[in-house]
C-alpha cells in the first residue's frame, strides 16, 4: 500500500505542492501572522472573557486605543496577503520581490471600492465618504488578494523572462534601477487592472473583488464551514502524515485561505455587534445569526490538532502509564513534553505511526471525531464561535480552548484528549502486546 502511494499518489501531490502558486500562497501567507497573532492579543485585552476584568479595562480608558491597535494590525491581513504573495513569488525566481510586491498591492486597491457610503448625522442625507473600507482588507477580500498576488507574480516573471523591461546603465543606484526594471509590467499590470474595474463598474455596477466574493469565495468559505468540508480536512491531514507527507504543510496550502477568511469574518462580525452596544456574551451569543462561521483557524487549532496532528496524546497517554513493552514506554515518554506543546514528531516516527497499519484508523479516526463533535457542539449553542482570538499553535490544550473560546473551549479539548485514548487503545494494546512478547522472546 505504501509502495503504491509512493509510486501513484504522492508524485502528483508534491508536485501540486510545489507549483509556484501554491508555494507563492502558502509562503506568502505567513507573513500575515505576526499580525493575526498580534490583532488577536488586542481583541482578547479588550473583549476579556471575565465581566470583571472587562470591566477594568472600559474604566481604563484603553478600549479605543486597543481596538485601533487590532483594526490596523488584523483587519489588514487580505492586504497582507496580497503584498506578501507577489513577494514571495518573485523571490522564489530570483527576481528583486519588493517591486512586484508594491505592484500587487496597487492591484488589489484597484479591485475593491474607493469609497464608503453613509449618511448623515439627522439620518436623512445620505453622503459619499472617500476612504477604504476595511471590510474588503480582511477577510471578506481575502481570495481577491491571493489572485492579485498570484497574477503579479506570474505576470512580472513573464516580462522579466522576456526581458521586456527599462535597462539602466551601469553606474546607476541598484534601487534607481530596480525601479524603472519594473516600471513596464507594473504599467501594464496597472492598466489591465483599471480596465477590469472599468468593465465590472459599467456592465454589472459592481468592484471586481465583489464579484469574486459572491462567484468564489463564498462558495468555498460554505464549503469549508460545512460539516463535510471539516470532515474531509480533518481527515486528510493525518493521512497525508501516515504516509510520511507533512499534512498540515500539504492541506493547509488549500484550508488555509478559506479557514482564515472564515476567521476574519467572525473578527469583523463580532467587532460589528460589539460596536452596536452589546456586551461580549451578547455579541458571541448572536454571533451565528449574523452569518458567523464554525470552521476557522482558531477552531482547527483548538480542536483538530491538540497534541499534534491525530490528537496522538491519547496513545502517549497509554505508552507511558500502561504500555509493558520498553520500547513503547521510552517513546511515550520522549514524547510526553513535546506533545503538550503540539509537537508530535518523536511518535509520529519514533513509535511509529508513519506507515503503521496498526495505527492508522485511530490516528485518522481521533482528530475526525474531535473537530465533528465540536462543530455539532457549536451547531446546538453549547460552545461559542470563534471571535477571531487566536493563539501560536503551540500554546497547550486547555490554555488555547479556554483563550480562543472559553470554559466551553477547554471543557471539549478535554473531553477530546479522553476520547483520543480510547479511540488509540485496543490498536496500541494490541501493538503493545505484539512487542511485549517480541522483547520476551529476545531475553
Amino acid at each position: 500500500m505504501g509502495e503504491w502511494f509512493q509510486m501513484n499518489v504522492l508524485p502528483k501531490v508534491m508536485w501540486f505542492v510545489n507549483t509556484k502558486a501554491i508555494r507563492a500562497i502558502k509562503d506568502g501567507m505567513v507573513y500575515s501572522t505576526p499580525l493575526i497573532i498580534v490583532g488577536a492579543v488586542y481583541l482578547l485585552l479588550f473583549q476579556l472573557p471575565v465581566e470583571s476584568l472587562a470591566n477594568l479595562v472600559t474604566a481604563s480608558g484603553m478600549v479605543p486605543y486597543l481596538a485601533h491597535g487590532y483594526t490596523s494590525s488584523f483587519q489588514i491581513t487580505a492586504l497582507c496577503a496580497a503584498i506578501a504573495i507577489a513577494y514571495t513569488w518573485a523571490k522564489n525566481d530570483g527576481w528583486e520581490p519588493l517591486g512586484p510586491a508594491v505592484v500587487s498591492m496597487s492591484l488589489f486597491f484597484i479591485l475593491i471600492p474607493d469609497y464608503v457610503t453613509g449618511t448623515e448625522s439627522d439620518g436623512a442625507t445620505a453622503i459619499t465618504l472617500s476612504g477604504l473600507s476595511k471590510t474588503w482588507l480582511a477577510g471578506q477580500g481575502m481570495i481577491g488578494a491571493m489572485i492579485a498576488g498570484l497574477l503579479t507574480g506570474w505576470i512580472y516573471g513573464i516580462f522579466m523572462e522576456k526581458d521586456i523591461r527599462i535597462k539602466m546603465p551601469d553606474g546607476v543606484p541598484d534601487g534607481v534601477a530596480a525601479a524603472f526594471t519594473g516600471l513596464i509590467p507594473a504599467a501594464a499590470m496597472i492598466g489591465g487592472a483599471t480596465v477590469i474595474y472599468a468593465i465590472c463598474d459599467a456592465i454589472a455596477g459592481v468592484t471586481p473583488i465583489e464579484l469574486i466574493y459572491e462567484w468564489l469565495q463564498t462558495p468555498l468559505q460554505g464549503f469549508g464551514d460545512s460539516l463535510g468540508g471539516v470532515f474531509v480536512f480533518s481527515a486528510l491531514i493525518p493521512t497525508f502524515w501516515w504516509f510520511g507527507v507533512h499534512g498540515a504543510t500539504v492541506v493547509g496550502s488549500v484550508s488555509s485561505p478559506i479557514t482564515q477568511a472564515n476567521m476574519l469574518e467572525n473578527a469583523a462580525i463580532f467587532d460589528t455587534l460589539t460596536g452596536q452596544g452589546m456586551t461580549r456574551a451578547q455579541a458571541v451569543a448572536a454571533m451565528g445569526a449574523n452569518g458567523a462561521h464554525i470552521y476557522t483557524d482558531p477552531f482547527n487549532t483548538c480542536f483538530g490538532t491538540i497534541t499534534g496532528s491525530g490528537i496522538s496524546m491519547g496513545l502517549v497517554i497509554y505508552m507511558v502509564f500502561f504500555a509493558k513493552s520498553a520500547q513503547m514506554k521510552q517513546v511515550g515518554k520522549l514524547g510526553l513534553g513535546s506533545g503538550i506543546f503540539n509537537i508530535n514528531e518523536p511518535i509520529l516516527f519514533g513509535t511509529p505511526i508513519v506507515m503503521n497499519p496498526k495505527l492508522i484508523i485511530p490516528f485518522v479516526a481521533a482528530p475526525v471525531i474531535g473537530n465533528v463533535l465540536a462543530y455539532v457542539l457549536t451547531m446546538i449553542g453549547f460552545v461559542p464561535y470563534t471571535t477571531g482570538v487566536t493563539v501560536p499553535w503551540t500554546t497547550p490544550p486547555v490554555i488555547s480552548g479556554l483563550l480562543c473560546i472559553g470554559w466551553q473551549g477547554a471543557l471539549v479539548q478535554i473531553a477530546e484528549l479522553v476520547i483520543s485514548f480510547f479511540v488509540y487503545l485496543p490498536f496500541a494494546r494490541s501493538m503493545d502486546n505484539e512487542l511485549y512478547a517480541a522483547e520476551q522472546a529476545a531475553e
